[in-house]
């Protein structure tokens, strides 16, 4: 887990603090009414009294603390690895919790089958690997349980460099060294998987691709995967 915690903190620029206040800024913009449409759409109706209901990369908890409110008869898990947003969880419900744990292998003690839904909300892309996550995702998952992975996707440099710089059309007067490094860095980490790349993982580990929708002009993807009914063998 001490592996994954300093890789994270350097994916969020060495600063805990600010990544975690970011992420909580950020929350209302990232769980709008669009949002949950779609979770009402695709996600509500496979959810059933006494079901547990996952959020991975909880963060400080904010979204298990909404599910925990509009499920109270759910079971609401978290899972996040980063000291600083666990040193800094949000107050819940009795029926929901965060857990730390290292999504690129999970070790989290969760019962095979039990799980309706489980989100997956800008985590990928830090994993150095996701296979073992989307493997205990589906063990979790009862069968026509549900998986949303919302995420960015590989994209071409100049759509990556004209979206953080819109104004910038020439060169000459370019960022400090230190500035553009730190873009970069940002740019390889953000690319790591085109969307064919997630539904194949997804798809190789036993789920069942129903929606695929793209998000932010293709910088983004937004997956939902099902685990097929009659489907509770552990992989």
């Amino acid at each position: 887990m001490e592996k994954t915690q300093q890789q994270i903190l350097r994916h969020h620029g060495g600063d805990g603090d600010h990544a975690r206040t970011m992420i909580t800024q950020t929350y209302a913009a990232r769980h709008d009414e669009a949002f949950w449409q779609y979770w009402q759409t695709w996600c509500h109706g496979c959810i059933a009294p006494q079901d547990v209901l996952l959020d991975l990369g909880a963060g400080t908890g904010l979204f298990v603390q909404d599910l925990s409110q509009a499920y109270p008869q759910a079971k609401v898990i978290g899972i996040e690895v980063a000291p600083y947003m666990l040193e800094a969880l949000v107050s819940l419900p009795s029926n929901g919790e965060v857990l730390a744990d290292d999504l690129n292998q999970p070790c989290v003690a969760i019962p095979e089958n039990t799980a309706a839904v489980a989100m997956c909300n800008m985590v990928v892309h830090e994993l150095m690997q996701p296979i073992l996550m989307f493997k205990s995702v589906f063990n979790w998952l009862k069968p026509g349980g549900r998986f949303c992975v919302i995420d960015l996707v590989r994209q071409p440099l100049s759509q990556y460099l004209s979206h953080r710089y819109p104004q910038l059309d020439s060169w000459q007067n370019a960022p400090s060294r230190e500035e553009l490094e730190e873009v970069f860095e940002h740019f390889y980490e953000h690319n790591r998987y085109h969307a064919e790349d997630l539904i194949f993982m997804l798809e190789s580990v036993g789920f069942r691709l129903v929606e695929q929708s793209v998000l932010k002009n293709g910088r983004m993807v937004r997956l939902l995967a099902e685990k097929p009914r009659g489907a509770n063998v552990t992989v």
